[in-house]
């Protein structure tokens, strides 16, 4: 059987046990405010890696599985993100990704690597592909930590976005926690390398369509501080705007902003959400 299919089969399972009808969140059980738990996956990838279009495959079929409750982000770094014109012109890479990879080893450990949660064990944080169900099913099946509400729109006949976040945590918890949000531009058009037949043409195919992909950090590269002090008690919240340029070479109707919630100490996230940018 094809691997991917075995992965998708599995988390079709794992799917099946969070199944119910959609009520709009945050919801309330006995007077105690609770929320649906949102995992981040980062698929950190570049266009010149031949095993990166499998990996992104996988990413999908688990973002079909979850829908919202699963937020993607492709991050491109590192030796094979590295443009080469003229067959790869792209360059997808951000400062923000930059220091990621580095933080958390990802080209030394060799791509496709992808994070969920960016929880570590043992102190390594990256997952090969074959992990990410496994991981992603363990994740969403926990209670949430903490609640956002995002909104996005343009501005200023859209050369600028502007963006509203507002969260509270659901439970108490020891530590700095901080507020990380980041522009998102999906079906970026170019070139991709490839050695899997059953994902497209080898070793190119042209014209592929990356999902996902980071573009910019609106808060920084390491966030910003929403907890004061080194307790968060349950109903504290925290309220941020934010104003960012829109790039040019963006797509503005592709564009989305994605956040989270994440612990200071270890970087794991505690919440997440996407929201596309609304019109004018």
């Amino acid at each position: 059987m094809n691997k991917n299919i075995s992965i998708l089969a599995a988390v079709l399972i794992a799917a099946s046990m969070f199944s119910c009808d959609k009520i709009e969140p945050p919801y309330r059980q006995g007077g105690v405010v609770t929320a649906e738990r949102k995992v981040l996956l980062e698929d950190y990838t570049g266009s010149r890696c031949v095993n990166c279009p499998s990996a992104a495959r996988i990413a999908h079929d688990l973002k079909q599985v979850y829908g919202e409750n699963l937020i993607v982000l492709g991050i491109h770094t590192g030796f094979f993100a590295f443009p080469f014109p003229p067959q790869f012109p792209l360059d997808l890479r951000t400062p923000a990704g930059e220091a990621w990879d580095a933080a958390f080893k990802i080209s030394t450990a060799g791509h496709p690597k992808g994070l969920v949660n960016r929880i570590n064990k043992d102190g390594i944080y990256y997952l090969g592909p074959g992990e990410w169900g496994t991981a992603v099913a363990d994740a969403i099946s926990k209670k949430a930590d903490a609640t956002i509400e995002l909104e996005a729109g343009f501005t200023a006949g859209k050369t600028k976005i502007s963006i509203s976040a507002n969260g509270s945590f659901l439970r108490r918890m020891e530590g700095e926690f901080y507020l990380q949000l980041c522009v998102v531009e999906d079906s970026i058009v170019g070139n991709q390398s490839n050695n899997d037949p059953t994902v497209g043409t080898t070793p190119l195919i042209e014209n592929y369509v990356h999902r996902h992909v980071l573009r910019a950090t609106v808060n920084g590269i390491n966030g910003e501080l929403v907890s004061d002090g080194d307790v968060v008690m349950t109903g504290n919240t925290f309220t941020k705007t934010y104003e960012i340029a829109v790039d040019g070479v963006w797509k503005t109707q592709h564009l989305s902003v994605v956040a989270w919630v994440f612990r200071g100490s270890d970087f794991e996230v505690l919440q997440a959400e996407e929201v596309h940018v609304k019109e004018d």
